[in-house]
């Protein structure tokens, strides 16, 4: 005699990945006040096109992008680009490249009359994205003691 089992279901996934669930629209607003608070004082607002949301919870991505990869994305960027972002203009475009996480965000800046709006209008996870316009890129920040360290090493051995 053959049991079917099909009445059971699973309460949880046990070998789903941490942080592996899709984000969704609050998810990306608690995000976007993030980097407008962070971004305000350069006058510069942050927006999400719905493509963004969209591709943010992609497959193709394989691993699914999190919401501390994002803020890690807006809190880098904005430590090693944040004053040149807008000096790029009306109208420009550019791509926010994290190394660490491989993460990739095009981005069109416009001007409404008073600030400018940072649009973000995709992003993936891609190891070697290839694009035409300028690559804002960056990657975890070392320690300043290990920076001085190498300098001092590069000066010794020059």
């Amino acid at each position: 005699m053959q049991r079917n089992y099909n009445f059971l279901k699973p309460v949880a996934d046990l070998n789903a990945e941490k942080g592996s669930s899709q984000l969704t629209v609050k998810d990306l607003d608690t995000v976007e006040k993030y980097a407008d608070k962070l971004y305000k004082s350069l006058g510069v607002d942050v927006e999400f096109t719905r493509h963004f949301l969209d591709r943010v919870n992609d497959a193709r991505n394989i691993k699914q992008i999190t919401i501390a990869e994002l803020i890690r994305l807006f809190k880098q960027s904005y430590k090693k680009y944040g004053k040149e972002i807008p000096k790029l203009g009306n109208d420009a475009q550019a791509v926010l490249n994290d190394i660490k996480t491989d993460i990739n965000m095009p981005f069109v800046l416009k001007w409404d009359g008073k600030e400018f709006e940072l649009i973000a209008k995709t992003i993936m996870r891609k190891k070697d994205f290839k694009t035409s316009n300028k690559k804002l890129s960056f990657e975890e920040n070392q320690p300043k003691r290990i920076l001085r360290l190498a300098k001092s090493f590069k000066r010794k051995y020059d």
